[in-house]
C-alpha cells in the first residue's frame, strides 16, 4: 500500500490496543512502527537494480522481524512513556507492523513474510497500492480520533471502527476479486480465447476497475473490466518476444526480473535500437495508451554476446489530473 494509508492504519492500530491508556502517544507510535517494515527503500538504491525488487517488501516486511523488534521498540517507547509497561507497548508495535505487512500481502508486489525460512513472496492481488475507498473513510475516522484528546474511550472506539471498516473493506476485495475471475473466465470462453495462466488485479483509487491478463504460450491477451461493465471486453494482444533475449536468458539479471514478474513480462526493441523489459502486472492510469501503459520498465543494455546491464526506470503509474477523467469513466460509465 501507499505510505500515508500505512501511517492511517498504524495509527488506528495504535489506537485500538492502546487508545484508552495512552491517548494520542498509542496513535503516534502506532503510525511510526506502522511505517517501519517500509524502510527498506533507503537500502534499494544502493543495490543492484534486479536484487534491489528483492529487498523491497523482503525481511524487513516479515514475521521474524516484526517479533525481533518490537521488544525493542516496546523498551524504547518505556522509557519515554513510563507510565505503560514495555510489553504494551511491544504488542502495539507487533500488531502496527504486522497488520502492515499482511496488507501489503493483498497488493501485486509480493511481500516475502517468512523470510528468511522461506523466500516466496505473498500476493493475493485484491487491493491496487493506493486505494481511495479504504484511505479516505480511515483519514476521517483518525482525524476525529487525534482530535479527541480528552476522550481516551472515544479514540479507542473510532480506532476499533477504523479496523473494523478494514477488515469489511478487504473481506469484500477478496470476494470481488472472485467476482471478477469468475465473470472473466465467462468472457474468454465465450470469445473462444484460450490461455494457460490467468492473472486480476485492481487498477489504483479503487476497486472496481480491473486489468486481466491471459497468457498463452507467445504472449497476453490483456482487457480491462469494471463492475459496472455491460459489455463485452475488448482484449490486446502483447507479444512476450523472449527471443529478443538471445543468449541472456540465463543470465542472473534477467533470471531476477523474470521470477519477480512471476513469467508476466514482455520484451519490445524500439527503434532507436534500445531493449525493454516490461512487468506485465502493474498496469498504469494511462491504461489506452501502450506506449504509457507499463509501470516498471527495464532498459536492458548488452555487453558482448551474454552479459547485460539492467537499468530500472521509476515506476509511473500515471495518476493526475489527465487521467483521472478517463479513470472515472472508463470505471463508472463504461458503457457509454
Amino acid at each position: 500500500m501507499d505510505s500515508f494509508t500505512h501511517i492511517v492504519l498504524g495509527a488506528a492500530t495504535g489506537g485500538a490496543v492502546l487508545g484508552k491508556k495512552a491517548g494520542n502517544k498509542a496513535l503516534f507510535w502506532g503510525a511510526l512502527a506502522g511505517s517501519i517494515p517500509d524502510f527498506d527503500v533507503a537500502i534499494t538504491p544502493l543495490v543492484e537494480p534486479t536484487k534491489s525488487l528483492f529487498i523491497h517488501r523482503g525481511f524487513t516486511h516479515s514475521i521474524l522481524f516484526a517479533l525481533l523488534l518490537a521488544p525493542l521498540l516496546g523498551k524504547l517507547m518505556a522509557k519515554i512513556h513510563r507510565e505503560i509497561s514495555s510489553r504494551q507497548w511491544a504488542l502495539l508495535a507487533l500488531c502496527a507492523m504486522l497488520v502492515h505487512s499482511l496488507i501489503d500481502s493483498l497488493n501485486t508486489y509480493g511481500t516475502a513474510l517468512l523470510e528468511p525460512f522461506s523466500g516466496a513472496r505473498l500476493a493475493f492481488d485484491s487491493i491496487g497500492i493506493i486505494d481511495f475507498t479504504l484511505l479516505l473513510p480511515l483519514l476521517v475516522l483518525m482525524a476525529f480520533a487525534v482530535f479527541s484528546p480528552r476522550s481516551p474511550s472515544r479514540q479507542k472506539i473510532l480506532s476499533w471502527v477504523a479496523m473494523g471498516y478494514t477488515l469489511l473493506f478487504v473481506s469484500f476485495t477478496v470476494v470481488n476479486k472472485t467476482w471478477i475471475e469468475r465473470t472473466i473466465r465467462k468472457e474468454l470462453s465465450m470469445q473462444g480465447i484460450d490461455y494457460l495462466r490467468l492473472k486480476t488485479a485492481p487498477l489504483s483509487l479503487t476497486n472496481f476497475l480491473w486489468m486481466v491478463l491471459a497468457e498463452d504460450s507467445t504472449g497476453y491477451h490483456i482487457g480491462y473490466l469494471s463492475n459496472f461493465d455491460r459489455n463485452r471486453i475488448k482484449f490486446s494482444y502483447v507479444e512476450r518476444n523472449s527471443h529478443l533475449l538471445g543468449n541472456r536468458s540465463t543470465n542472473p539479471k534477467i533470471e531476477n526480473l523474470i521470477r519477480f514478474s512471476e513469467g508476466y513480462y514482455a520484451l519490445n526493441r524500439k527503434p532507436d535500437g534500445s531493449l525493454w523489459m516490461y512487468d506485465l502486472r502493474f498496469s498504469g492510469m494511462a491504461f489506452d495508451s501502450k506506449d504509457n501503459w507499463y509501470v516498471f520498465s527495464f532498459r536492458l543494455t548488452e555487453i558482448g554476446e551474454n552479459d547485460i546491464e539492467v537499468s530500472r526506470s521509476h515506476p509511473d503509474r500515471q495518476i493526475g489530473i489527465s487521467t483521472l477523467a478517463p479513470y472515472w469513466k472508463r470505471t463508472f460509465y463504461p458503457n457509454r
